[in-house]
C-alpha cells in the first residue's frame, strides 16, 4: 500500500485472497442481500457465539435500533449513551421512540460508569456504552450498573467465544426480574 504521507491509521485491513474469492463468489451469486449465504452467515456466527439465533442486518445502526426494540423500549423511555459516538446511536434511540440521554466521558474518551450513575432516572431502560477508538469502555463498573436494566453493547469485530455479548439481567416495566442470560453477539 503506498502512501503519499505517513499517517497513524485506526486500521489497516488484512483482505487476501481468500477474502477476494469470497466477494467475487457472493456478487455471481445473485444475492446481495439476504439468501444462502446470508443464512449459512447467521447459521455459523450462532453457533461460533453459542446464542440460538443471530440475525444479519446492514449496519451497527440497524442492530442497536433491532436489540433496542426487542428488548421493547420505546416512548417515554430513556436510554444513556455517550456523548462521543457517530450521530447513529442517537439516532436508533430516537427511532424506536426513546429519548437519549449522554451521560459525560472520563480522561479515556469513553463513557463514564460515574456519570451514567449519575444519569439513571426511572425512566432509563438501558445503556449503550460505545467503546471509543479501540479503547474499550469500563465494562465491569457498567455491568454493575446496569443490574436492574439493560446493556445493549456492541462487539463489532471483537465477537468471540470467550466473551461473548450477553444480555443482562434487568427489570421489566412491571418489576419482576427477569433472568435470563442469553449470548448474543454482533460482528
Amino acid at each position: 500500500m503506498t502512501r503519499t504521507h505517513p499517517f497513524i491509521p485506526f486500521h489497516v485491513p488484512s483482505i487476501g485472497d481468500e477474502e477476494t474469492r469470497e466477494v467475487e463468489a457472493t456478487l455471481r451469486s445473485g444475492w446481495l442481500t439476504t439468501g444462502p449465504r446470508t443464512a449459512q452467515f447467521e447459521k455459523e456466527f450462532s453457533a461460533y457465539v453459542r446464542a440460538s439465533h443471530a440475525i444479519a442486518v446492514s449496519s451497527c445502526t440497524a442492530g442497536l435500533h433491532l436489540a433496542l426494540a426487542a428488548l421493547g423500549i420505546g416512548k417515554g423511555d430513556e436510554v444513556i449513551t455517550t456523548p462521543l459516538t457517530f450521530c447513529a446511536t442517537a439516532h436508533a434511540i430516537l427511532h424506536v421512540g426513546a429519548r437519549p440521554v449522554l451521560a459525560d466521558i472520563g480522561a479515556d474518551g469513553n463513557i463514564d460508569p460515574e456519570e451514567i450513575a449519575q444519569a439513571v432516572t426511572p425512566r432509563t431502560r438501558a445503556i449503550v456504552p460505545v467503546h471509543f477508538s479501540g479503547l474499550p469502555c469500563d465494562m465491569k463498573a457498567i455491568w454493575k450498573l446496569a443490574r436492574k436494566i439493560c446493556a445493549v453493547r456492541d462487539r463489532g469485530r471483537h465477537a468471540c467465544r470467550r466473551n461473548p455479548l450477553r444480555r443482562l439481567p434487568h427489570r421489566n416495566d412491571s418489576g419482576r426480574d427477569r433472568r435470563r442470560r442469553e449470548r448474543c453477539g454482533s460482528f
